[in-house]
């Protein structure tokens, strides 16, 4: 092992035991770490220079990578050696005088309420399969949960009765989200019918697989595709698709915007201010049809 490969996994270390982040966030930074060690070749961080770091950054836009994906990668190679500078294992950092691009901010595609209930009049409700969807819809659409945050729900960290969910999100970070009637419901109608299986489906998870077992990103994916495709909507939808919809329809219907972030757990508002993008649609539209000028304008078109 080089010693660049031996500083990397002090870091990944770093970031799991010091800093508290999840799996995943640690695998993403470990594999923009080691795209850009491998095309640099370099074996000893002490080495790599800002010209090895500009040929990696034109690498990245000449493959056609997206800005927010260069930004990203930017970010994990200034925290890694940054980290490699604050330990003494590097004097200066070659990624320092380094800036990200301009990512232009855009609103996250989103169902309609509409769409919504096409997906959940979809399902069938009296087999198990169909109230464990009825209840992953409900619970990613009421309360607004990463697909991550989902599968690693545990029946201990719902509280039906209080009417609130204990989320665990990134960066192992808890917060409390609220869960809707309808979410309750389907979870207990799921619950009940798991209990009634002979034999008895075991698991702490909120929700499991056909084998009762926990869920994998892939296998939540395809039933969230599988419902999608029977409610005949053919606009692109990820399990994450439902979480914008949840941000969007909440603010759509006047929530404050700090509530909103508390309830998707972002650390920073700017990052739930995406989601304002439609009230400022629907604003100028009011404009265009209430305002006086507006009005006496289309009259003479």
């Amino acid at each position: 092992m080089n010693q660049s490969e031996l500083l990397l996994s002090d870091y990944l270390q770093h970031l799991k035991l010091e800093q508290g982040l999840s799996p995943n966030s640690i695998s993403s930074y470990e594999r923009d770490v080691r795209e850009f060690l491998k095309q640099s070749g370099a074996e000893n961080p002490a080495r790599v220079t800002p010209a090895m770091v500009t040929a990696f950054i034109g690498s990245l836009g000449k493959a056609g990578r997206k800005p927010a994906t260069i930004t990203r990668k930017i970010s994990s190679l200034k925290q890694f050696y940054k980290y490699l500078q604050e330990t003494g294992a590097i004097k200066e950092s070659p990624v320092a005088a380094f800036s990200a691009p301009r990512i232009v901010r855009y609103h996250p595609h989103y169902l309609s309420v509409a769409e919504i209930e096409r997906i959940i009049d979809g399902i069938e409700p009296e087999s198990l399969a169909g109230k464990r969807d009825r209840a992953i819809i409900e619970l990613l659409y009421g309360s607004g949960l990463r697909i991550s945050e989902l599968i690693d729900l545990k029946i201990g960290d719902i509280e039906l009765e209080a009417g609130f969910i204990r989320v665990t999100g990134k960066g192992n970070k808890q917060r409390l989200v609220p869960i809707g009637e309808f979410a309750r419901k389907a979870v207990e109608d799921y619950w009940l019918a798991r209990d009634q299986q002979k034999p008895p489906i075991v698991s702490n998870c909120v929700v499991v697989n056909k084998i009762g077992k926990k869920f994998s990103r892939v296998g939540l994916w395809k039933v969230i595709r599988k419902l999608v495709m029977k409610a005949g909507i053919t606009k692109k939808v990820t399990p994450h698709t439902f979480r914008h919809s949840f941000a969007t329809h909440m603010l759509e219907g006047g929530a404050d915007l700090r509530i909103v972030q508390e309830m998707l757990g972002h650390a920073d508002i700017s990052t739930t201010q995406i989601y304002t993008t439609i009230d400022q649609d629907y604003i100028i539209a009011e404009h265009k049809k209430y305002h006086p000028r507006e009005l006496a304008g289309s009259k003479k078109r």
